[in-house]
């Protein structure tokens, strides 16, 4: 525990109950966040807790086990705010001896927390404040004289309290969704620093070295794993925009006539270097990229993603490659939301073309689609909280309600955080994700990969009981897929196993109760890591309730509902929310009233008390 208010530092042992009923990383950041947080605590005040936690298999052979999961109160939601990172910081806070960090209070001066030789340290910041993630991080490795050091960092946008600020991982991963990066900047705190030299003890080296290698080698095997190798995490925008799936010009299409000029063939051909792997991953879809001509020539960057060429291409009408590639370098940099940050950019073109917002309000900007110069001059002034920019930075929801004049229809969000821009109405287990997820709108509390060929028929009778859940446009079944993958999904993040490892086959319970006894020898039945997902799950939601959230918020904004796409393989097609919802809320035992769970349910998961 550090108390940045009183410059504390406590450790104690990890409580048996907790490790055994939630595992680790985001499963012990929802317990965590739950019992720690008052109710209607203030997100920007010190009574909000940040929790940074990794899982029983950080910093072992198994396979893509890197990850680390953050939490805390949302700035921007109001409700559960978190996020999961990879690459290398999680492995060194478990090598380092902790299995997690609880931060509460706010320091009087900028600090950063330095964790190394088994202790922690707060230790002053003054001089790395107004640093972008890059420059911090640089600076404190060469403070500490230790370029190994692995640094969480904030940038400008974190440190002005921006509210789509969120937490940057060794300058090119993000963690943080809902303003984490906010709640770091209103504690002072600039980054966490970690460096791990210890070991991690297992239970059963032997049997984890070999059922690692045997899912290693079926990994290796799989169809998507020579994708992976060519297009890394970016290939996928292709898939969804043949589908029609694309949210184009803030979602006003679903075609994108710029495909070509931007997808993974295009950023291959352009810009990459090469491709690195985090931590014990067998699949390096990690990118590397550079500009050598052109008008950003010099620009560096890493970890491209299908996220920013959608976002920062489709969403916002950007068929300039190069132009992309500045904005998610800048994002980095700054430490703002790759998702929410371009949406509210999409967000504002869309009110400036319709007339709600003019030049008079954009400080003479041209909010026109395709304008990469406006996108990045948008993401500055979002990172320094001025201008127009500093509106958008409070996220699509506030700047609809500031604005008016039937802005709300085109800030398109869930409890307040910003829809990825994949379109519901060509995915609708999508948009049932976005509508049920326990931080807002959010594709990977779920990641259901069935709707586009993720899984084999088999997967899906395990999942659903019907293989009707693989019509792409269809309802059916798909309530009880995304439950059952949401809690899946809570076991794979609180061992901190990458979803790309665990988006199908190594998704199932089957496939992890023996990683679990070999390194913890903790035994659980399949049912038993089942039932320990739906308790995180159903935790985190009773935290949203807690804070005021009710079934009403598990919706999606109405042009998804009620607009049909005009042209592509999803024409003519709406999202089926309400069914599937209907099938959710009955899969998950939750009242569809009060949005509470059975008394039954919650008897069943330890959670009577709650």
């Amino acid at each position: 525990m550090v108390d940045l208010s009183k410059g504390e530092v406590t450790t104690e042992p990890l409580d048996e109950e907790l490790r055994r009923d939630y595992l680790g990383g985001r499963g012990f950041v929802a317990r965590l966040v739950y019992d720690l947080i008052p109710q209607d605590a203030d997100p920007l005040g010190p009574e909000n807790v940040l929790v940074f936690a990794v899982g029983p298999l950080n910093g072992t052979v198994a396979p893509s086990s890197a990850r680390f999961s953050m939490g805390g109160k949302s700035p921007l939601t109001g409700i559960t705010g978190g996020g999961n990172a990879g690459g290398f910081w999680g492995p060194h806070l478990k090598w380092a001896g902790f299995d997690g960090l609880i931060i509460r209070g706010r320091a009087a001066q900028p600090v950063y927390l330095l964790i190394a030789g088994g202790e922690i340290r707060i230790v002053p910041a003054t001089h790395l404040w107004g640093m972008d993630t890059r420059q911090a991080a640089q600076q404190i490795r060469e403070d500490c004289e230790d370029p190994w050091l692995r640094v969480a960092s904030i940038g400008l946008a974190g440190e002005r309290c921006v509210l789509l600020a969120n937490v940057s991982v060794d300058r090119y991963r993000a963690a943080g969704r809902g303003g984490l990066g906010a709640v770091m900047g209103s504690k002072n705190l600039k980054a966490v620093a970690v460096r791990g030299t210890g070991a991690v003890n297992v239970h059963d080296p032997q049997m984890l070295w070999t059922l690692s290698q045997d899912i290693t080698k079926r990994v290796t095997g799989e169809r998507y794993f020579q994708s992976r190798m060519k297009y890394g995490a970016y290939g996928g925008f292709r898939r969804q925009a043949d589908h029609g799936a694309v949210m184009v010009r803030n979602a006003q299409a679903g075609v994108f006539d710029g495909v070509d000029c931007v997808d993974g063939q295009a950023f291959n051909r352009r810009a990459l270097l090469r491709m690195r792997a985090c931590f014990g991953c067998p699949t390096p879809c990690w990118s590397t990229f550079a500009l050598l001509d052109g008008q950003y020539a010099g620009l560096y960057g890493e970890e491209l993603t299908t996220t920013s060429l959608k976002e920062l291409g489709a969403r916002c009408g950007l068929a300039d490659l190069d132009a992309i590639l500045a904005a998610h370098v800048l994002l980095d940099r700054h430490g703002l939301d790759a998702i929410s940050a371009p949406a509210a950019i999409a967000f504002a073109m869309e009110c400036y073309q319709r007339g709600i917002i003019t030049a008079a309000d954009t400080g003479g900007l041209e909010l026109e689609w395709g304008r990469g110069d406006v996108v990045l001059e948008l993401i500055e002034q979002m990172a320094r909280n001025q201008g127009l920019g500093g509106q958008l930075g409070q996220g699509v929801l506030r700047c609809s309600q500031r604005w008016g004049s039937g802005a709300e229809h085109y800030a398109f969000h869930v409890k307040g955080l910003e829809v990825v821009g994949t379109d519901p109405r060509g995915y609708p287990a999508w948009g049932l994700g976005y509508a049920t997820s326990s931080r807002g709108a959010c594709h990977m509390r779920a990641y259901s990969v069935f709707e586009y060929g993720g899984m084999t028929d088999e997967e899906m009778l395990r999942l659903a009981g019907t293989e009707a859940i693989a019509e792409r446009l269809g309802w059916q079944g798909k309530g009880k897929a995304v439950a059952h993958l949401e809690d899946m999904r809570c076991v794979g993040d609180s061992l901190e196993l990458c979803h790309f490892l665990t988006r199908a086959t190594f998704g199932f319970p089957e496939e992890q109760v023996g990683l679990i006894a070999a390194a913890t020898g903790r035994e659980y039945s399949p049912q038993q890591l089942q039932r320990v997902g739906e308790r995180i799950y159903n935790l985190e939601h009773l935290f949203n309730l807690r804070e005021g959230s009710t079934p009403d918020d598990d919706t999606l904004p109405a042009r998804f509902l009620t607009e049909p796409l005009a042209e592509g393989l999803s024409k003519d097609h709406v999202c089926p929310l309400e069914p599937m919802l209907e099938e959710y809320y009955e899969a998950r035992s939750w009242d569809r009233e009060t949005g509470h769970p059975s008394a039954a349910k919650l008897g069943e998961l330890g959670l009577g008390a709650t």
